[in-house]
């Protein structure tokens, strides 16, 4: 017969693998899933990672006309890769925020439609968890066994703090 001590440690230990079953489970499900467009970056995060681009950076300039037409969106954009080359290019949205092209040479891509953005807030288990899943992403990347940036685009070369903190905003 069990001794009541060896009950509680298997009983314990099949809880703990629950968990993490349970943990795994989730994390395999949101890295599933298809990325979330919310801004003009994340389309564009979009469609270098679709053309297997490495990237650490995109940023935009407008001029004075593009930033006050409101409705089409123009932008130069500027694509600092993985090994420090700057790509230059541009986006343009004819309905605001829909019906999108990047033009990106350097990369490539020239006139690729970019997907629509959608706003819409996410829960914040599903944040924390892509959190989670960028911060082992970095850690795989920068321990030397990968060469790709994190998928998620929320994943910032250098950031080693832990996303195990959960804030509900």
């Amino acid at each position: 017969m069990m001794a009541e001590k060896d009950r509680r440690y298997l009983l314990a230990a099949g809880m703990a693998v629950s968990v993490l079953m349970c943990l795994m489970l989730a994390v395999a499900i949101q890295s599933a899933r298809s990325p979330e467009i919310r801004t003009h970056k994340d389309a564009i995060a979009y469609a270098l990672r679709q053309q297997g681009v490495s990237y650490r950076e995109i940023t935009f300039s407008q001029t004075w006309e593009e930033s006050v037409n409101l409705r089409v969106f123009n932008a130069a954009v500027q694509v600092r890769l993985a090994d420090g080359r700057t790509f230059h290019g541009w986006i343009g949205c004819e309905q605001g925020d829909r019906v999108c092209f990047l033009v990106l040479r350097g990369a490539g891509i020239n006139g690729a439609r970019l997907p629509d953005i959608h706003y819409r807030r996410r829960p914040a288990w599903q944040r924390w968890i892509d959190q989670v899943i960028a911060w082992f992403s970095e850690q795989w990347t920068s321990s030397g066994y990968s060469s790709h940036i994190a998928a998620t685009g929320n994943c910032h070369p250098g950031t080693t703090s832990s996303p195990f903190s959960v804030s509900f905003s």
